[in-house]
């Protein structure tokens, strides 16, 4: 009879301990709604005429590859006279330099008035100006033969690109934005909580967070220091986390178990 007893007081033991766990499990549970960990809309600071569109919406792309192609040949041309330009002017100021050390020597034997050799400085520091500006307007045109390629600043993944090859971009306007794109393999889980929760979280602190299924191991990522503006007392929280290269979309809903 004690034996029955003490099994009877197990089982009772067992099914009120599996009731609290998964009762505190539930409770630690909380909604949440998928977002980008980086969305970025990309455009140029040049003005030209599109001449290709490698971005596809949906499509993966790789750090540095080129979304949007420009017309190269104009700033191509602006390089090539940019770097004549700097040879010719550096031509100039070693001629100018060779001048003034010319006219220093004719002077230190007066055979130079000082109005002539304070020529000859002003004509040695104009070359040298001229020098520096056509320095200047070679990093320029360098410049913008590289910014007339959008290229991915990360691994990302395309969400939408309103770029149509012939397309006028005139930057000095207003950029428009041309592909926008966000970062693949990580996305951002994020729950609102109260006061008392978010307390009790730190940042780099491991989450799980459950989508569609699927289970994927997080980490708290960012803890907003305001309320949301919905929710007096509620907080925003933002679980990062790997995707394992399958492709999840923003707004989609997760759970985070804490």
């Amino acid at each position: 009879m004690t034996s029955r007893y003490n099994i009877k007081n197990i089982f009772i033991s067992a099914f009120l301990l599996t009731l609290f766990i998964n009762t505190h499990v539930k409770a630690e549970e909380l909604e949440a709604i998928l977002a980008w960990s980086k969305r970025v809309e990309l455009s140029t600071p040049v003005s030209g005429i599109v001449h290709k569109v490698f971005a596809e919406p949906g499509k993966i792309v790789a750090k540095g590859k080129v979304l949007v192609q420009l017309d190269s040949r104009i700033f191509k041309a602006d390089l090539k006279y940019a770097k004549a330009k700097l040879k010719n002017t550096n031509e100039q100021s070693l001629e100018a330099k060779r001048e003034l050390v010319r006219q220093l020597d004719m002077y230190d034997r007066s055979m130079l008035s000082e109005h002539d050799l304070q020529i000859a400085k002003n004509n040695f520091s104009s070359a040298q100006a001229q020098y520096h500006q056509a320095q200047a307007s070679l990093t320029k045109a360098k410049l913008n033969l590289e910014y007339s390629a959008i290229r991915a600043p990360f691994n990302a993944v395309v969400i939408s690109s309103v770029a149509i090859k012939g397309q006028i971009v005139a930057a000095e306007v207003t950029p428009p934005t041309l592909v926008i794109i966000a970062e693949s393999q990580r996305m951002l889980a994020r729950f609102h909580a109260t006061t008392d929760k978010v307390n009790s979280l730190v940042i780099h602190q491991g989450v799980e967070v459950e989508v569609a299924g699927q289970s994927y191991q997080g980490k708290v990522f960012n803890i907003a220091l305001e309320p949301d503006k919905l929710k007096a007392d509620h907080y925003a929280v933002d679980i990062i986390f790997d995707t394992k290269e399958k492709i999840l979309r923003a707004g989609q809903r997760a759970t985070v178990d804490l």
